[in-house]
């Protein structure tokens, strides 16, 4: 039994977008914060252009980089925490309204570059195969 291409389709633009609204609020300790939109309305947006353009591959390979740099992050900040404050524990870094803006603005901006980068990649890939 074969899974017509429109519901693969569906469930792609499901699961990406779903990734990308998780992965860029990850940082925002408040989860009705206003911006909350940058990854859940800018994350819809760009799954709604990569399956108009059937680009679904590239903006999975897109996510697995913006969460790469959600794992960076995390571990960038369980580092400083321990070599920064042995003693004690630091807030986290949710816990500072700029660091969290900045982190969910910058998580959005990794996947759009990334997105663009494997977009521009494909193109120069099918530009050159002579098949």
């Amino acid at each position: 039994m074969s899974v017509p291409d429109w519901l693969r389709t569906v469930v792609a633009v499901a699961v990406y977008w779903t990734a990308i609204a998780l992965g860029g609020s990850v940082l925002l300790a408040d989860p009705t914060s206003p911006l909350v939109a940058v990854p859940v309305v800018g994350g819809g947006a760009i799954v709604a252009h990569a399956a108009r353009t059937d680009r679904l591959v590239e903006i999975g390979y897109a996510v697995g980089t913006m969460w790469l740099a959600v794992l960076a992050v995390s571990v960038g900040t369980g580092v400083v925490d321990l070599v920064a404050a042995p003693e004690g524990e630091i807030a986290p870094l949710a816990g500072y309204p700029g660091a969290a803006a900045l982190g969910t603005v910058g998580l959005f901006a990794v996947l759009v570059v990334a997105y663009a980068a494997f977009v521009r990649r494909s193109v120069r890939r099918s530009a050159s195969d002579p098949g």
